[in-house]
């Protein structure tokens, strides 16, 4: 099934190693109806009506979006963006995401997604272009670490860490006027509050319960992924 490039972004950074390997992972959107900070317990009701009990795993990532523009991206920030690369023979973003600096080199590399052409970047800003307060479209050239180098001699993967990888690979992708830009805020646990939108992706196991590294949260009017 298709997601989102929101959700897909949200994935690759929530894809801790117990994630990557789980057999069956679901994706939950809905509204908190408790936390117990003593057992990490997330209580949640669903969007189809479901009521689902979550625990947060050790080091589990409280996140609120915030609206942002291109014009906030600067040379040195660490991004992830999902793009299709269209007949121009460019990447062009769908999404882009500005990660907290706490979170540089999550998920980074370049790697396919669930479609043709279709690609998840996460890399470093070298150079923002065309970018102003009233010039909402520009190209961001980006550099990132990767796996290996394919037969066309492009560095491509997932890094082996952040910024480690066997390869260094470079790439621009074209952000046109209408693709949402937006900055993740790390919080905490005080953020999970009953009523509270949230999303997240959950690992299930062999026992059928619920755990996850992460869940992002309404907080201060900022909302969940879409």
């Amino acid at each position: 099934m298709r997601i989102s490039a929101a959700a897909a972004i949200a994935a690759i950074l929530f894809a801790a190693p117990a994630l990557a390997q789980a057999t069956q992972v679901e994706r939950l959107k809905g509204t908190i109806v408790s936390f117990a900070p003593a057992t990490q317990m997330l209580q949640m009701k669903t969007d189809a009506g479901e009521a689902k009990t979550v625990t947060l795993l050790p080091g589990a990532r409280i996140i609120a979006n915030q609206k942002a523009t291109l014009a906030d991206i600067k040379p040195g920030d660490f991004v992830a963006s999902a793009g299709l690369k269209k007949a121009d023979g460019k990447i062009h973003a769908q999404e882009v995401r500005i990660f907290p600096e706490a979170l540089r080199g999550a998920g980074e590399g370049q790697y396919p997604m669930d479609t043709p052409n279709r690609s998840m970047t996460n890399a470093t800003v070298e150079a923002v272009n065309g970018a102003s307060v009233s010039a909402k479209a520009g190209t961001l050239k980006l550099t990132f670490h990767g796996s290996a180098k394919n037969a066309a001699g492009e560095c491509t993967g997932h890094a082996t860490g952040p910024g480690k990888g066997t390869c260094t690979g470079q790439t621009e992708i074209v952000v046109g006027p209408d693709v949402p830009v937006t900055k993740w805020i790390l919080g905490d646990a005080s953020w999970l509050q009953s009523g509270k939108a949230v999303s997240l992706f959950a690992m299930v196991g062999s026992d059928g319960k619920l755990s996850s590294h992460g869940v992002v949260v309404e907080h201060d009017g900022l909302k969940p992924l879409p």
